[in-house]
C-alpha cells in the first residue's frame, strides 16, 4: 500500500519553521542614461549609497518558511519596479515568467489592517519616508501579490504556469484565511480536497482508504492546511474521514493544473476572483454610497448586492487622475475622463485607499495599454521645498495623476520649478528658475 509521501508532509515540530532566507544583492541594472542630475528633488540630501535589505515575503509550494520570502539587497535610490523584477527574475517563485506587469508589492502593517500598495516608479527611501516611518520597521511586511488581471486572464495564465500558480496560491491563502468558514460545507470539501489532490499529485486514488494514510494526512501533516476549522470541529471524525475519503476520490485522477483551475472556477461561483472593491461615496452633487468594483472590465459601480454592475469608466478612457486629502482624514480621487467635461469624483475615508484605488486604476491602465507608460503625475504641495511624491500622509494636499503632453512620461513638479522624466527615452526636460536663479 502506498502511504503518503513523507518529505511532503508538514512536521509538526518547529524545526520544519526555519527563518534562514537567502541574501541576493540586486543585479547590474539596464544601462541608464539619465542625466547626471537626480531627476528626484536635488534638495534631499539623503546617501544614494545608503543601502536597505528588504524582506520580501511571497507564496510558495512549501511549508518551510525559510523558502517563502528572498532578502533583496538594494539602495534607497531603487525604484519598486526594480525590486519586484528582481524577484521575478531570480527563479524563486518559478521559472519563464511572461505576464511580469501582473505583479505588485504591497507594504501591509502586520498589527493592523493597513496596507499601502506601492507604485513601481517609488523608490525604496521614499517608501521608508512616507511609510515606514509610521510604525516600527519590524511591524511592516513586504509582500509579492498579483493584482493586475488581464481581461481573459485563466486563458493567459495557462501560458504563463509559473504565474497561474502563483495567482492560485495567494487566492488559496485569501480564501483559507477569509473566506474558508463562510462557504457551504460541500463547497469546503472540494476545495480543500482540489488542494489535497494537487498538492500530493502522486498519491494513488484509494491511498486514503488505508487508516494509517489518513491517520498520517490528520495527525503528521494537518488538516487544517486544506479544510477549514468551523468544519473540523463540527463535523464528528468518523463522518469527516468518509466525506474526505469520498470527495477526493472524485478528483484523483486530476492533475496538477486541472486542481488549479478547477479550484479556480469554483470559488468563482461564490465570491469574485477577479476583482477589488471598494465602500466609498460617488460625489455628483450629492454623494451616493456605492461599492466600487476595479477589475479587468473597468470601474463599476453596485449600489447593492443584488443590483447589475453599472460602468462607470474604461481604463483607456481615463486622462488624468488627482487625489486631495482633507483635514477630517478622508480624500477624493478625481478620474478626467475624454469626452466628459466632469470629472468623476470618488470619496474614500481615508488618503491611503484612495491611493490604493489610484494604483490599481493606474495599473490596469498600463497593463491593458501594453506599456510602462503611468499616470503618475507628482506635484509639490506647498510650503517647505522639497520633491514630495506621493506624500500627504496626515496633512492636507493633493498629488496627481495624468497624461501629459506627449503622453509617454511622469511630470515631477517641486517648488517653482517643472520637469519631465521621460522613461522611455531617458532624458530629462527642466526649467529650475527659482532654485538655480535661471529666470
Amino acid at each position: 500500500m502506498t502511504a503518503i509521501p513523507d518529505p511532503l508532509g508538514r512536521p509538526r515540530s518547529s524545526s520544519s519553521r526555519s527563518l534562514s532566507g537567502t541574501l541576493e544583492a540586486m543585479g547590474t541594472p539596464d544601462v541608464d542614461h539619465r542625466d547626471p542630475w537626480e531627476h528626484r528633488d536635488p534638495w534631499v540630501h539623503q546617501d544614494q549609497e545608503e543601502m536597505r535589505i528588504l524582506k520580501v515575503c511571497f507564496y510558495s509550494n512549501s511549508f518551510n518558511l525559510g523558502k517563502n520570502f528572498k532578502l533583496v539587497k538594494c539602495s534607497v535610490a531603487t525604484e519598486i519596479r526594480e525590486v519586484i523584477r528582481s524577484i521575478l527574475l531570480s527563479g524563486r517563485i518559478g521559472p519563464d515568467i511572461r505576464l511580469a506587469e501582473c505583479y505588485g508589492l504591497r507594504l501591509k502593517h502586520v498589527k493592523s489592517d493597513e496596507i499601502h500598495w506601492l507604485h513601481p516608479l517609488l523608490t525604496v527611501g521614499e517608501v521608508q519616508e512616507k511609510y515606514e516611518c509610521l510604525h516600527l520597521e519590524a511591524e511592516w511586511r513586504y509582500d509579492l501579490q498579483i493584482r493586475y488581471l488581464p481581461e481573459d486572464f485563466i486563458e493567459r495564465f495557462q501560458e504563463d504556469r509559473t504565474t497561474l500558480l502563483y495567482f492560485y496560491q495567494q487566492l488559496r491563502s485569501e480564501y483559507m484565511q477569509n473566506f474558508a468558514n463562510k462557504v457551504s460545507e460541500g463547497m469546503a470539501l472540494q476545495l480543500g480536497c482540489l488542494e489535497l489532490r494537487r498538492f500530493y499529485k502522486d498519491l494513488p486514488q484509494n491511498a486514503l482508504e488505508k487508516k494509517s494514510n489518513f491517520e498520517f494526512l490528520e495527525k503528521e501533516v494537518g488538516l487544517d492546511l486544506f479544510f477549514p476549522s468551523q468544519m473540523l470541529e463540527n463535523v464528528k471524525p468518523k463522518p469527516l474521514r468518509k466525506m474526505i475519503q469520498q470527495t477526493f476520490q472524485q478528483y484523483a485522477l486530476l492533475r496538477e493544473e486541472e486542481c488549479v483551475l478547477k479550484f479556480l472556477h469554483t470559488l468563482a461561483t461564490f465570491a469574485p476572483i477577479d476583482q477589488e472593491s471598494f465602500r466609498c461615496q460617488l460625489v455628483q452633487g450629492w454623494n451616493i454610497t456605492v461599492d466600487l468594483v476595479i477589475g479587468p472590465k473597468g470601474i463599476r459601480q453596485l449600489t447593492s448586492k443584488d443590483a447589475k454592475p453599472t460602468c462607470l469608466a474604461e481604463f483607456r478612457d481615463i486622462k488624468s487622475m488627482r487625489c486631495s486629502a482633507s483635514e477630517d482624514g478622508q480624500a477624493l480621487l478625481h478620474l478626467g475622463l475624454s469626452g466628459n467635461p466632469q470629472a468623476l469624483a470618488i470619496k474614500t475615508a481615508s488618503l491611503a485607499e484612495a491611493e490604493n484605488m489610484a494604483d490599481l486604476i493606474d495599473g490596469y491602465y498600463r497593463l491593458q495599454g501594453s506599456s510602462e507608460t503611468s499616470l503618475v503625475v507628482f506635484p509639490r504641495k506647498g510650503g517647505n521645498p522639497g520633491w514630495t511624491g506621493w506624500w500627504g500622509h496626515g496633512r492636507v494636499g493633493e498629488w496627481h495623476y495624468g497624461i501629459q503632453r506627449w503622453d509617454i512620461g511622469i511630470m515631477v513638479l517641486w517648488d517653482t520649478e517643472m520637469g519631465l522624466w521621460d522613461t522611455d527615452m531617458g532624458w530629462y526636460y527642466g526649467i529650475m528658475e527659482y532654485r538655480y536663479g535661471m529666470g
